[in-house]
């Protein structure tokens, strides 16, 4: 079994814009007005239209990613897609992290972990 996070999205162009500058890579197969999946290695997310977005949008589950590459890299990546991080990186007691907004206000919190500090924190 697959989990399949859902974004619900207002406008399906500008959140494939969003997501694939993030790194995701678009299913073409899974592509329509309605619904788009992309993906990561073995992991997807899903994007469901929505001509408003459900009243609950930051309800009990976040977003969160975990960077495959440097943050500077996907910063980078972003800004030349015309897209402002919505913080900085920030040191985290994990590691590093960005944290970005989708086009609909979403707040994703992009993660790059150091081992040497998680594995220290059990001590």
């Amino acid at each position: 079994m697959k989990i399949l996070p859902i974004v619900y999205v207002t406008d399906m162009n500008s959140a494939i814009e969003f997501y694939t500058a993030l790194g995701l890579k678009l299913d073409y197969q899974q592509r329509n007005d309605m619904w788009t999946e992309l993906g990561s290695g073995n992991q997807m997310l899903a994007l469901h239209f929505a001509s408003q977005l459900p009243e609950k949008a930051h309800g009990r589950v976040e977003l969160a990613m975990r960077a495959t590459e440097p943050l500077e890299d996907i910063l980078v990546r972003l800004q030349q897609a015309g897209i402002e991080p919505h913080r900085g990186i920030a040191d985290e007691a994990f590691g590093r992290s960005i944290q970005v907004q989708d086009p609909d206000g979403m707040v994703i919190q992009i993660s790059e972990i150091d081992g040497d500090l998680t594995s220290q924190q059990g001590k």
